[in-house]
């Protein structure tokens, strides 16, 4: 072998033991890692996970609850996700909304805390020097009244903040001095007492109107009523400044107040006068859709409304009438009136003094729940009915559904020598614990 390959032979060997050095190094990098993992997983699962108990079952509003448990007449507040999950634990608050608290300092008397849902201080003040009043609104925002002095001026301002960008979305200035602490139904809010001027809390921005709102929004529109040329009209407002009319096909709207997912059902007792007497011959009903403008009549399906029926989301709404005879029905309906099931009787609970028609079926919910769930009872043992009439869940012995949230049944149980227990259950039956990690 000459020089030079023994030269050769000898590199090829040094760089051979040069990457198997490097290569066990990474091996070994790698178990530290794999050990390191397996600790923090270890260290996560002896986080213990507690079902706390709660005085009441709470609906949720948005994305959040409060429910409370008490305990030697103190009381904590958990805000919980629609997972039932405790995201955050507090006693004392000044303020609560939409997932944001305020919460005063313990040691110092004034110094006051906007935390969110996990418990984050977003934002705080002294609630004495820093402003003149502080109000929650819903979706992160917050009206902020800060007044400035001198010892020959005083000026107030008042705007508002943005907890989640941190920053105003509406300037502090003294033409909203006015603005109302109250929002003006959903996601808005009137800048000056003409009800003209409104701040879009979903949009971030002013809109003006050129007639008064006198009724709050819900779901997107404020309604009111119109007369012109004789004739009655649903006057519809939007979120945008907006406003358009709706014919009705009888008289005056009356049912504007019940109305949600921009559908309204109107009904009107229809009177017939003969010999000065008044006979109440039914019920002229009739459909709007606030965001097609339009309207279509029911009055040849419904004798006589006996609730006040309010759309869900997905654009169903529960029926309680009766018929020329006092005999009581329920049924559903979609957005363009159709029966999604043939009416069934229920439990007689007509206004003029029928006699009982023996069906054991009492519809114990005015109108769909979420989810496009109802409440029955029979023989005394609550139901969920979905909208399709079919049975979903019976409530065991001593409980009692009283509500219907964040798809899950609020359960009310009592036993003769027990305390009541309030908790939820899931559509299938299964108890739902509200957990706090701990």
């Amino acid at each position: 072998m000459s020089k030079r390959e023994k030269i050769l032979k000898i590199l090829l060997l040094i760089i051979c033991s040069a990457l198997l050095i490097m290569l066990t190094g990474c091996k070994a990098e790698n178990k530290e890692d794999t050990k390191q993992t397996e600790t923090s997983s270890q260290e996560e699962q002896k986080q213990e996970v507690q079902a706390i108990e709660i005085d009441r079952t709470e609906d949720f509003d948005g994305d959040f609850a409060v429910v409370k448990n008490t305990v030697n007449f103190e009381t904590t507040n958990y805000i919980i996700d629609k997972n039932f999950k405790v995201l955050f634990s507090y006693k004392n608050a000044e303020q609560y909304k939409d997932g944001y608290v305020i919460i005063p300092d313990e040691n110092e008397e004034n110094k006051m805390y906007v935390k969110d849902c996990n418990g984050n201080t977003v934002f705080s003040y002294d609630n004495i020097t820093d402003y003149e009043e502080i109000k929650l609104l819903s979706d992160g925002l917050m009206i902020t009244k800060k007044q400035t002095d001198t010892y020959n001026s005083s000026l107030t301002q008042t705007g508002i903040y943005d907890l989640k960008e941190q920053k105003y979305v509406l300037e502090p200035d003294e033409k909203y001095n006015e603005m109302s602490t109250e929002e003006a139904g959903d996601d808005m809010i009137a800048l000056d007492g003409s009800r003209k001027v409104f701040f879009n809390m979903t949009a971030r921005k002013v809109v003006e109107y050129q007639e008064r709102v006198p009724r709050d929004f819900k779901d997107g529109y404020s309604v009111d009523t119109d007369l012109k040329d004789n004739e009655h009209y649903l006057k519809v407002f939007d979120m945008e400044g907006n406003v358009k009319y709706i014919k009705s096909l009888y008289d005056m709207v009356e049912n504007i107040k019940e109305y949600d997912n921009k559908m309204l059902m109107d009904a009107q007792l229809r009177i017939e006068r003969e010999d000065y007497r008044e006979n109440i011959t039914g019920t002229d009903v009739q459909l709007f859709d606030l965001e097609k403008g339009t309207v279509k009549s029911l009055s040849d399906k419904f004798i006589m409304l006996n609730n006040d029926p309010v759309f869900t989301k997905e654009g169903y709404a529960l029926i309680k009438f009766s018929n020329q005879g006092d005999e009581t029905y329920y049924t559903v309906i979609d957005k363009e009136g159709n029966l999604v099931f043939e009416p069934q009787k229920r439990n007689n609970e007509a206004s003029f003094g029928a006699k009982t028609n023996g069906v054991p079926r009492i519809i114990k919910s005015e109108n769909l729940y979420e989810g496009n769930y109802f409440i029955v009872e029979e023989d005394g043992v609550s139901k969920v009915i979905d909208k399709d009439n079919k049975e979903v869940l019976v409530a065991g012995d001593g409980e009692t559904f009283e509500g219907i949230t964040n798809n899950a049944v609020k359960v009310h149980w009592e036993k003769s020598g027990y305390y009541d227990q309030y908790y939820y259950k899931d559509m299938s039956g299964n108890k739902i614990n509200i957990e706090i990690t701990q």
